[in-house]
C-alpha cells in the first residue's frame, strides 16, 4: 500500500498494526518512517520518538523521520544535528542525508565527501537518484533533496 502510494489505506493498516503491539519499537519506528514519508509528518515523527523511548539502545535509523522533517522545513543545521545521531556511516540514506544537508548549508567539502560515500557502493544513484527517492518521498521533498545533492556536487 505504501509503495503503491495508497496512503489512506496504508495509514489505516499501520495504525492497526501499532495498536496490536504497541510495545514493539521496530514496527512502530518503521511505520513511523512510512507515515512521515507519506506526508503525515507529525504522526510519523511521534511514532519514531515513541519507538526510541521503548528501546534506549535503538538503532540509528529510528532518527530518519526527524532528520527529513527538519530538512523539509529547511532547518538544515537542525537536520545535520539529527543526522549525527543516526551513526550509520555505511548506510546509503545516512550519506544521502549528510550530503543534502551539507550541500544546503554550503559546506562544500563535507558535502562532497558524503556524496562520495553515497556513490561509492551505489554508482547507479547518479542516474537513478530521482527514481530511487520517489519510492520513499513525495515529489516536493524529492526535488528538495535533489537540490541539496546538486549543491553537494551530484550531476543529475
Amino acid at each position: 500500500m505504501f509503495f503503491r502510494k495508497e496512503f489512506p489505506t496504508f495509514r489505516n493498516a499501520a495504525e492497526r498494526a501499532i495498536a496490536l503491539n504497541p510495545m514493539d519499537g521496530d514496527p512502530a519506528a518503521l511505520l513511523g518512517h512510512m507515515m512521515a514519508f507519506a506526508g503525515d509528518w507529525e504522526r510519523g515523527c511521534i511514532l519514531a520518538e515513541q519507538a526510541r523511548g521503548l528501546n534506549p539502545n535503538h538503532p540509528g535509523w529510528y532518527w530518519f523521520p526527524s532528520f527529513f522533517d527538519a530538512y523539509r522545513k529547511k532547518d538544515y543545521r537542525g537536520a545535520l544535528d539529527v543526522a549525527f545521531k543516526i551513526n550509520m556511516p555505511g548506510f546509503w540514506r545516512t550519506n544521502l542525508a549528510l550530503a543534502a544537508a551539507y550541500g544546503q548549508l554550503g559546506e562544500r567539502e563535507a558535502a562532497e565527501n558524503a556524496l562520495k560515500d553515497l556513490l561509492a557502493p551505489r554508482s547507479e544513484f547518479v542516474t537513478g537518484a530521482r527514481e530511487e527517492l520517489a519510492k520513499w518521498w513525495e515529489p516536493e521533498l524529492v526535488e528538495h533533496l535533489i537540490e541539496g545533492l546538486r549543491n553537494a556536487g551530484l550531476e543529475t
